[in-house]
């Protein structure tokens, strides 16, 4: 058997004993019991209330509608997200909770199934050991965000610029993301012409949505900053209940230790991305311990980087110690996380994936490492 078959049976054997974890060993039980008061239930009223005839950014009548439509009580006075996450979720919106949580979990599970085993494929193919580890470690995930990163590699310009759009649903996590992606267009003609389209389509999506909900702006902007930048797994939280207003002013200074540091990469190379997108959610304005999982992106490109440089036991080191933190640490962080009722100090796991990387790529700060193809084979489909 070829390496490359051992890896995808490595591969397929540890997602079936992921999904046989989630199903025999209460997490999918458990999820299905909480439908009616996940965050799912929280993205699902905002679209519901509009099909309703509500209106979701009205602080008056919002969390009455949100509990009538048998949702979770939100936690904030108006809908959490943006007028093109609504539209995006009105299908699911048309749907009864239960039924809409089913799909929103298998369709998620899925792509990013096979997200992860497109990365894995392109960065680090052959390896059945890294296959199987991070395979395992995989829970749930956000797909367009893998396809962006091997779209705009591959030159498909126009197919990475939609699959951005998916920023739009979380851009608080994908700030360092987009200028990663963006300061390379100076210099690469597949980054200038994705971060065109991307431009377009992304302008396109927010000014016909907000015209739609001309009103929203201000009622969210009133509500949900304050109410969520204070307790969230970010450093800004963190160092904030640890110090105070100091803590917050030390969190951005060491953000910005890690822009200072990321930039001293090539830009567009393979470690450029990866150091960009851990600094991504290592430095996010607000996310929480779920949004962890887009740490599979940036750890296998890295894995990658070294992979090309010859370097197999640096390689196998950061994988499995990625895999290891994500299957065994960052749960012992949201045990803590449950008991204190506050999850900020999770923020300890993307920190320290950023450090790592940035330490195994070191070396290669002026090399590109990029197995790219001539210039004219690159295509704008």
């Amino acid at each position: 058997m070829s390496s490359a078959r051992r890896a995808d049976a490595a591969f397929l054997i540890a997602i079936l004993a992921g999904v046989l974890f989630i199903a025999l060993l209460g997490p999918l039980g458990r999820r299905l019991e909480m439908v009616h008061q996940n965050d799912f239930s929280g993205f699902w009223s905002g679209p519901r209330t509009v099909l309703a005839g509500g209106d979701p950014w009205d602080p008056t009548s919002y969390v009455d509608t949100a509990v009538e439509l048998g949702t979770k009580k939100p936690d904030a006075n108006v809908y959490d997200y943006m007028p093109w996450v609504l539209f995006a979720l009105l299908p699911l919106a048309a749907l009864p909770l239960e039924v809409a949580g089913w799909i929103w979990m298998i369709l998620s599970m899925t792509l990013a199934v096979i997200a992860l085993r497109a990365l894995l494929r392109a960065f680090v193919p052959g390896r059945p050991l890294i296959h199987g580890a991070l395979g395992l470690a995989l829970f749930v995930g956000q797909p367009g965000f893998h396809a962006v990163v091997l779209a705009v590699r591959a030159g498909h310009t126009r197919r990475a610029a939609f699959a951005a759009l998916a920023f739009l649903a979380k851009p608080q996590i994908f700030v360092w993301t987009a200028l990663g992606l963006a300061i390379p267009a100076v210099f690469d003609d597949r980054y200038r012409r994705f971060v065109r389209y991307a431009l377009v389509l992304g302008g396109a999506v927010v000014v016909c949505t907000w015209l739609a909900f001309p009103e929203w702006f201000p009622a969210w902007l009133a509500d949900i900053p304050p109410r969520r930048t204070g307790r969230s797994a970010v450093l800004l939280s963190a160092f904030g209940q640890v110090l105070g207003t100091p803590g917050r002013v030390l969190a951005v200074a060491v953000i910005l230790g890690g822009v200072a540091l990321a930039s001293r990469f090539v830009p567009g190379s393979d470690a450029w991305l990866a150091v960009w997108l851990a600094l991504s959610s290592a430095g996010a304005i607000y996310s929480w311990s779920y949004d962890q999982v887009l740490l599979f992106v940036p750890l296998t490109i890295a894995c990658g980087v070294l992979a090309a440089a010859g370097r197999e036991r640096a390689m196998r080191t950061l994988a499995l110690g990625g895999a290891v933190t994500l299957l065994i640490v960052s749960l012992a962080f949201y045990a803590i996380g449950v008991a204190r009722h506050d999850e900020t100090f999770s923020v300890a796991i993307p920190v320290a994936f950023f450090i790592a990387i940035v330490w195994s790529l070191w070396p290669y700060r002026r090399s590109t490492l990029i197995r790219e193809r001539p210039a004219q084979q690159i295509q704008a489909a």
